[in-house]
């Protein structure tokens, strides 16, 4: 009997709402993280090497990988 008593009084209150109410206040007023991309660059990760690139033997003849760069 008290936890119907309790459940209702919860959903009556829509503590659910509120809750998440208060999760997206928190969010709203956090401090931003987005980046202007032209004008402002991300840091480069240390472990970056490079574009890709098709590769080829000495003789000309690409070297495959199978990275379907040659269909773009």
């Amino acid at each position: 009997m008290l936890l119907a008593i309790k459940d209702f009084f919860n959903s009556l209150l829509l503590k659910e709402l509120f809750k998440g109410m208060a999760l997206t206040g928190r969010y709203l007023f956090a401090r931003k993280i987005t980046v202007q991309f032209p004008e402002e660059k991300t840091p480069m990760s240390p472990r970056f090497r490079g574009l890709h690139a098709l590769r080829r033997y000495p003789n000309g003849e690409e070297r495959c990988i199978a990275c379907k760069l040659c269909e773009a």
